[in-house]
């Protein structure tokens, strides 16, 4: 049972029982004594009031209707109204529950009762007495039914039953066609059903629409209806449409996170990795716990390497708002796994990739990342089951057909891993780390040609990619071409200069050259930084001479 606050309870119950307050509004004041007892004077000042937004001064109006006729249902239903604007739910349950008790079929004030339920996320209750606002469809004084069916749409849709919500959200539409606020949701509906096309149409509509963007706890805002124009733009994969889109949304509403989230998620997309986190950052600066912008900044910082800022992130998602947008809570496990693995911690990793599977059994890039972890521990043969199960689930999954290749090298099956690599490759070409790791497996098969041509490929879709380079400076000493595999060599050292294995590449095709003192100079280098170089001691070794 919900109760007053003791503060209106004991205000309302002295005005029922006859005590009228003597802070009136300039109106009463004016019109004179006698429109202090004149019912029919406070109720139209009321509902006058009320229509204006003038929602105090309306309270007070009700209040001094209610002190003359306390059994008033239509008031009582009015008087709940105004309290549910001003946001005070439980006192605006006990005002419709006044009205009941003088008119059980009250429609209007069972509505309102839904509508406080609703804010104060007693969904299951809420959606009880707008259906039952419905079946009675009694008085409903200066509203109608569309009050009731909009209602009912916004609990449908907050439990993820967007199909009746949007039968709901066209019952409103048949009472109040132009409604903003109701095509606005309706085309949210669409989007989350993935009907872009619909959701375009009913987001123009809503823009064109009456302009009603709000009341009853509800403000939807145009801001709102290009954000979700922008989703739908992008689930067509028409992004700079989407790009337009969110921009409109921010130049109305700059402090809308649902905005800022959805450009981040779009940008992420494209790999503009800067601006994504730009707005994923945004979005967290406004609504701390944004489980979408805290995901997005961990999805982010994971591929730039930040594993520790990503692990952070990660555990704030989860503890967020629960609201992950497009992602998942199996897709913050598997990030959260790809943080840890990324930081060597591989049991806590395989721990949280476990979660993921168990939450989402298909999700193929969460058994594919199992598989890296099992790899990462020399686990070999429960890499290569985790690796089938999401080949099994996907046989079009370029990345793990190489991570197969990863698997299979790590085994020593060479020609079987270069299958697999040029199986990834062949469903995308355009993955540098594949290309590289192709080049290895070749110049280990002293296929120096072809291992130049992945390593150059490679370096194609990366020309800062450190180990593409050096693999092409391998291929090239390999091939004989010394000249050529020191310029990669200097390429490698210009991106890191503590790369020791490239100053020992370096050193060695100095000896083939005769370039004594050059390669004395970088095996002794490529030593400073790694001792334990045996291949840089041997060379070193066999260059200097042995002392008489």
């Amino acid at each position: 049972m919900v109760h007053l606050s003791t503060r209106r309870h004991s205000h309302l119950f002295a005005l029922v029982l006859g005590a009228i307050a003597t802070a009136l509004p300039a109106q009463a004041q004016q019109a004179g004594f006698d429109a202090l007892e004149d019912f029919d004077y406070w109720a139209d000042l009321c509902r006058l009031q009320a229509s204006a937004e003038a929602y105090e001064d309306a309270l007070t109006a009700c209040e001094q209707a209610l002190a003359l006729e306390p059994e008033d249902p239509d008031t009582w239903a009015r008087h709940s109204g105004i309290l549910v604007n001003l946001e005070t739910y439980p006192d605006a349950i006990a005002s419709a529950n006044r009205a009941l008790t003088f008119d059980p079929e009250n429609s209007l004030a069972i509505a309102y009762q839904c509508v406080a339920y609703t804010a104060l996320g007693e969904n299951e209750l809420a959606l009880d007495h707008c259906n039952n606002a419905l079946r009675v469809n009694g008085s409903w004084g200066s509203e109608n039914p569309a009050l009731a069916w909009f209602y009912r749409g916004e609990i449908l849709a907050q439990a993820g039953q967007h199909e009746l919500a949007l039968v709901a959200y066209e019952r409103t539409l048949l009472l109040e066609p132009e409604d903003s606020k109701t095509l606005v949701r309706q085309c949210e509906a669409n989007v989350a059903l993935e009907r872009s096309l619909s959701a375009l149409r009913t987001c123009e509509a809503a823009l064109a629409g009456n302009g009603n963007w709000g009341g009853l706890g509800t403000d939807v805002g145009p801001a709102l209806a290009w954000t979700y124009q922008g989703q739908a733009y992008t689930q067509l994969n028409r992004y700079d449409e989407a790009i337009f889109a969110y921009d409109q949304a921010i130049a109305l509403d700059p402090n809308n996170a649902l905005t800022w989230v959805s450009q981040g998620y779009l940008f992420d997309l494209l790999r503009r990795d800067p601006e994504a986190l730009v707005s994923y950052s945004r979005a967290v600066a406004i609504k701390a716990d944004s489980s979408q912008g805290l995901l997005g900044q961990c999805t982010l910082l994971n591929r730039q390497g930040v594993y520790e800022e990503a692990l952070a992130a990660c555990d704030a998602a989860m503890d967020g708002d629960g609201d992950f947008g497009p992602r998942t809570l199996a897709k913050a496990w598997n990030e959260r796994s790809i943080a840890l693995t990324g930081a060597g911690q591989y049991d806590e990793a395989l721990a949280s990739i476990n979660r993921a599977v168990g939450i989402e059994p298909d999700y193929v890039a969460a058994h594919n990342h199992k598989a890296t972890i099992f790899w990462y521990l020399g686990r070999y043969g429960e890499a290569l089951v985790a690796n089938q199960q999401a080949l099994t689930l996907d046989e079009d999954y370029a990345r793990g057909w190489c991570t197969r290749g990863v698997i299979l090298r790590a085994m020593g099956q060479t020609q079987q891993a270069l299958t697999a690599y040029d199986q990834g490759l062949t469903l995308n070409p355009f993955r540098e780390w594949a290309w590289t790791n192709r080049s290895v497996i070749l110049w280990q098969m002293a296929d120096y040609d072809a291992a130049l041509a992945s390593a150059e490929r490679a370096i194609l879709l990366d020309e800062d990619s450190v180990f593409a380079w050096y693999n092409k400076a391998a291929a090239l000493s390999g091939m004989g071409e010394y000249q050529g595999a020191i310029a990669a060599y200097d390429q490698v050292l210009t991106f890191d200069a503590t790369y020791a294995y490239a100053l020992t590449g370096r050193g060695i095709a100095w000896a083939r050259l005769d370039n004594t003192a050059a390669a004395l100079a970088d095996l002794q280098a490529a030593l400073a930084l790694n001792p334990e170089d045996t291949l840089a001691q041997e060379t070193l070794t066999a260059l200097t001479p042995a002392p008489e």
